[in-house]
């Protein structure tokens, strides 16, 4: 999941999925080239759980030249305390299209049930959707467009392991 080669360009928003009735926050953060970078699910969708997530990231990865978000209250809240360590913000609403159009492969897949029934189930589901993407993206980048074929790669995956 965590890309050690990543870009100096983050994509960040957050998104919710239910857990045992209750809507909980998955933040999420890619790269400029839609690499998932990190996730993180979490109770709560304020600063505090924001600012832990981007000092993961920056653990992981470095400092980034670039951050753009949605312009949420909490990631800006948490951008505030980062920015004093020397961290640059863009936050132009638009520009975050990349990451809200990335959130389907996971929201798609929860639309139709209940929801999970607790929140490691959950977020180890997450992260073993996250993990199918990024075989799939890293496979299609390899590949011209008129030579993908679903059934083709998942037979590859089979094969090799």
């Amino acid at each position: 999941m965590k890309n050690k080669s990543a870009r100096l360009s983050w994509h960040l928003d957050e998104t919710y999925i239910k857990v045992k009735g209750e809507w909980r926050y998955l933040y999420r953060a890619i790269d400029k080239d839609g690499h998932t970078l990190d996730i993180q699910l979490r109770k709560k969708r304020d600063h505090q759980a924001a600012y832990a997530f981007m000092k993961r990231l920056v653990k992981h990865f470095g400092e980034p030249t670039v951050l753009t978000t949605d312009k949420a209250p909490a990631l800006l809240c948490a951008f505030n305390k980062l920015r004093k360590q020397g961290f640059y913000q863009t936050t132009i609403k638009h520009l975050n299209n990349l990451i809200e159009q990335d959130h389907r492969h996971v929201k798609r897949r929860f639309v139709k049930s209940a929801g999970f029934q607790n929140l490691r189930h959950a977020s180890r589901t997450i992260k073993g959707i996250e993990t199918i993407h990024a075989l799939y993206k890293q496979r299609r980048s390899l590949q011209r467009d008129y030579a993908f074929s679903t059934y083709n790669e998942l037979q590859q995956l089979l094969a090799t392991s």
